[in-house]
């Protein structure tokens, strides 16, 4: 998209600083029936973004005001905020913004292209990993999420909706635009419940059955055969897999489908204005 073709004739060009952020949590985040979530690590890929005049961003953006084209991977546990590039448009206002994850879709490619941004998280435009917690019950987790348009092509997968508030008159005093990420409301609608059981080989059919934190091998007839304690080899005891060392969410599971759904359509990013004057 050339800049050249979505900034109105006789505006004064702008520039300032992209800048992005995150956000420290200062506490456990609470998710389904009760579980308490701590992030050790969050890495986003972020990127590219679009500002438009109109209150809602266009198929394509084509009448932006204001774009960013590149990537940056977002430590998404820090509030520090480092620059990303340079934001290049012309005055005026703007009243919406779209946005991709480090993959982005072109009119010119078949398939979604991963950015640099996303190059470094391998491909992925989340990665993250944690632990969720329940009356003395811990699950550690991993979790990387690859997010990118699928159906609109040439379009970015993240826009501003009806119910958000978005408004800002570009200025040439304008010096930075900061986006800032808050992880904590991602796993909230992860269903942890359904990762562990309290089960008996006469209750569930299968070889490896969960007791709490033992698993219990079991015969075809529903016999136990044997007992392994995972707390003591410190692993966790996960229904369907009995001792693992951590959730390792797969594509398509619930876990990752609300994650990308929080990502798409849940809580959006915070945009904070710098100008002439302000404290940086």
């Amino acid at each position: 998209m050339l800049l050249a073709a979505c900034v109105d004739t006789g505006q004064e060009p702008v520039s300032f600083a992209m800048r992005v952020a995150g956000t420290a949590p200062a506490a456990p985040a609470p998710a389904l029936n009760g579980w308490e979530i701590t992030l050790d690590s969050a890495r986003l890929a972020f990127g590219p973004l679009y500002l438009c005049p109109g209150f809602q961003a266009g198929s394509l953006c084509d009448t932006a005001r204001a774009e960013w084209v590149d990537s940056a991977v977002v430590d998404v546990l820090d509030p520090a905020t480092y620059d990303a590039g340079t934001v290049e448009g012309s005055t005026g206002p703007v009243r919406s913004w779209m946005f991709d994850y480090g993959v982005v879709s072109l009119l010119t490619q078949q398939q979604p292209v991963a950015l640099a941004a996303a190059q470094r998280l391998d491909g992925n435009s989340l990665r993250l990993s944690g632990s969720a917690r329940k009356g003395g019950r811990e699950l550690p987790f991993a979790l990387d999420v690859r997010i990118q348009q699928v159906v609109e092509g040439g379009a970015s997968i993240v826009r501003k909706s009806d119910t958000d508030t978005f408004s800002h008159d570009l200025a040439v005093g304008d010096t930075a635009l900061t986006v800032r990420f808050d992880a904590r409301p991602w796993l909230r609608d992860v269903d942890f419940d359904a990762l562990v059981e309290m089960g008996t080989c006469a209750s569930v059919a299968r070889p490896k059955v969960c007791a709490g934190d033992l698993e219990l091998s079991c015969s075809d007839t529903g016999v136990e055969l044997s007992q392994r304690s995972c707390t003591a080899e410190r692993l966790v005891c996960l229904r369907g897999l009995g001792c693992t060392d951590r959730v390792r969410f797969q594509a398509g599971s619930q876990g990752d489908q609300a994650v990308r759904n929080a990502l798409t359509g849940g809580t959006r990013p915070a945009f904070e204005w710098t100008t002439q004057g302000d404290v940086p």
